[in-house]
């Protein structure tokens, strides 16, 4: 993985964390719903998803760096990738 991703990656595992921690006192304080449970919860899916994408991106351009691929081809792959996430 390269420098750029792995931190990308790490400072959104970071938040994540963070947003999971704040999940669980939600439930443990007992004040809110399980509309806004699940919400919360959905926006982790999300963030989870996200950084799914980011990996994904860069093996996509450290592969095409290695194995000699044109710059075209992997912008190419990597719009493709930012068609089917949305």
């Amino acid at each position: 993985m390269r420098e750029e991703a792995a931190k990308d990656v790490l400072r959104r595992l970071k938040t994540v964390e963070g947003h999971v921690r704040g999940i669980a006192r939600m439930v443990e304080e007992g004040d809110a719903t399980y509309a806004e449970v699940v919400q919360q919860t959905n926006a982790v899916f999300s963030a989870l998803r996200r950084i799914n994408t980011v990996l994904l991106k860069d093996f996509v351009q450290e592969r095409a760096e290695r194995d000699g691929a044109s710059e075209e081809l992997a912008q190419d792959l990597i719009k493709a990738i930012d068609r089917v996430v949305r």
